[in-house]
This record gives C-alpha cells, sequence and structure tokens, in this order.
C-alpha cells in the first residue's frame, strides 16, 4: 500500500482518489506539418472518448494558430511551433506553443464549446495533463533534434507523437 501523507487526508485525498479513477488516456494524432514562410509548425489533435475531429474544426484551429503565431514571430520566436487541438468530454482548446530565442518559449491557449468560438482562456489557465504529454514530447525533440544535434530539421519534424491505438495483429497472414 503506498504511503499516504496527512497533509493529503480528508477531503483531498478523495479528490485525489475521483481523479486518478477518472484519468483515461486519449489518443494523440499527429498531422501533416503546417509550412508557412520562415515557420514550421507540428499539429496534433487530442480527442476524449466519443468525440471525433474533422478537417473543417482543423481549418478554423489552424487560423487561430496562425493569428497567435504571427504575433508569436513578431516578439522573437525561431521559426518552430507545436499546435495542440484538444477536444474534450466539455468543450475544445487550442495550445500554441512556438519556441523562441534564449531557450525559452511561449504558450498561448484558446478555449471554447466549438471550434468556432475558440478565444483567450482565462489567466492562469494552463495545459491539461493530455496536452502536457504532447508538450512534453515536444520539448524532448526540440532538444534533441535542434539544441544537442546538428539543427535537423527534418528529424525534428519526423519525430511526432502518436499514441493512436494500433490495429492489432492476429499473426496469421490474410489471405491463407
Amino acid at each position: 500500500m503506498p504511503a499516504s501523507d496527512p497533509a493529503l487526508a480528508g477531503a483531498a485525498a478523495v479528490a485525489l482518489t475521483g481523479l486518478a479513477e477518472a484519468y483515461r488516456p486519449r489518443p494523440v494524432t499527429p498531422l501533416m506539418p503546417w509550412r508557412y514562410t520562415n515557420r514550421l509548425v507540428k499539429p496534433y489533435v487530442v480527442t476524449a472518448r466519443g468525440r471525433q475531429w474533422d478537417d473543417l474544426m482543423v481549418d478554423v484551429a489552424r487560423s487561430t494558430a496562425t493569428r497567435q503565431l504571427d504575433f508569436d514571430d513578431a516578439m522573437g520566436a525561431v521559426g518552430l511551433g507545436v499546435v495542440v487541438l484538444h477536444l474534450s468530454d466539455d468543450g475544445i482548446s487550442l495550445v500554441v506553443q512556438s519556441w523562441a530565442r534564449d531557450f525559452q518559449s511561449r504558450l498561448s491557449i484558446f478555449s471554447g464549446i466549438e471550434a468556432g468560438d475558440l478565444r483567450p482562456a482565462p489567466i492562469g489557465a494552463a495545459p491539461s495533463v493530455w496536452e502536457l504529454e504532447v508538450l512534453s514530447h515536444e520539448r524532448t525533440s526540440y532538444v534533441r533534434h535542434i539544441l544537442s544535434a546538428e539543427v535537423d530539421i527534418d528529424s525534428w519534424l519526423d519525430d511526432a507523437l502518436d499514441t493512436r491505438p494500433k490495429a492489432k495483429f492476429d499473426g496469421i497472414p490474410s489471405g491463407t
């Protein structure tokens, strides 16, 4: 049995247990990179159970992200970014991250009920655990392929997180 801390007794322990019981991984789908003049973006879609995305949602999200990325460029972004469109149980969020000078990043979050009503998230909002999964992968990818290597843009673009369920192979070749 895991050790417990008395500071997390009572209501806090019940809340943590409820969170742990409700958590389920969500599939992360990498999309084809978005190529702009002087900018490359790795877009992803994260979906809660029962949620589906389509090209129109992605186009609307791309439009919102592009406006933010233009601003980030003016503030010193280095031309590489990540966008996460997350279809959650209760709405949509869009996380836009641009890598900037001095080993920093710029992070903006938008939220709404539908893709068409994405607005800047309230001050203090932060990425969810599912969005952070993508951002964590992307931080590692950025360090591995850009900062610790020969600035290998192709490898950075190819290094995409994909957690979609894989088809099961029963070991029997088809047609036999």
